[in-house]
């Protein structure tokens, strides 16, 4: 009688599934376009040069890769790790095999290091900075907000969370309409300050983003 021999793992450790263009990493070209849109980006602000659409438009793309809520199963540390020795789940090196989270961080470092150096010098309200850091701003106000209020939901009642969410949606909509109106009705000049009310829907929109 033929004995079956034992099967390897369908994707060896160095098997071509485990790197990406380049052969580097998956998600190393992703890291490598982020490194050069948020250097410069930062480096243009900090020469007092305004940020084209078209970059800024970019940033957001990073922000959301980055920095979105992905809604997936997390498992132990422990159960990952005996999953990948059983060969079930491949060993994927990190982009760039940075340590976790590296991009994160060095995204965040960057805007707050253009935020130190712009204070230094008394430009933090420059009007060329002022729009990048509304747009960052707004988005880890959300993405801290979302944070703090998981932690404080724990334990409470879902109809609470939900009710809670319904409040945070109505606001957002209402201010975005308000602006809307504001501005389509020619009244913006009318109100306080309303010259700034063009910044308005972009920061209430990356927080209400963030904050999913």
């Amino acid at each position: 009688m033929n004995r079956l021999a034992p099967q390897p793992p369908a994707h060896a450790p160095n098997s071509p599934r485990n790197t990406g263009a380049l052969g580097l990493p998956s998600g190393s070209i992703r890291a490598i376009l982020t490194l050069m849109t948020v250097g410069f980006i930062t480096l243009q602000t900090a020469r007092g040069e305004r940020v084209g659409l078209l970059w800024f438009e970019s940033l957001m793309i990073v922000l959301a890769h980055y920095f979105a809520s992905r809604r997936l199963v997390q498992m132990p540390r422990h159960l990952r790790e005996r999953l990948i020795a059983e060969g079930v789940l491949e060993a994927e090196p990190n982009p760039l095999y940075l340590p976790r989270h590296s991009l994160r961080l060095i995204i965040i470092a960057a805007f707050a290091t253009l935020a130190a150096y712009l204070f230094s010098k008394g430009r933090l309200l420059d009007p060329v900075a002022v729009p990048i850091f509304i747009a960052v701003g707004s988005y880890f106000l959300g993405i801290a907000f979302h944070a703090f209020m998981s932690w404080r939901r724990q334990g409470q009642p879902k109809a609470i969370a939900t009710r809670f969410d319904d409040i945070r949606a109505v606001f957002t909509l209402v201010a975005m309409a308000l602006v809307i109106v504001l501005q389509l009705s020619g009244w913006q000049s009318l109100v306080p300050h309303g010259e700034k009310l063009e910044a308005l829907p972009l920061a209430l929109m990356l927080f209400y983003f963030g904050s999913r």
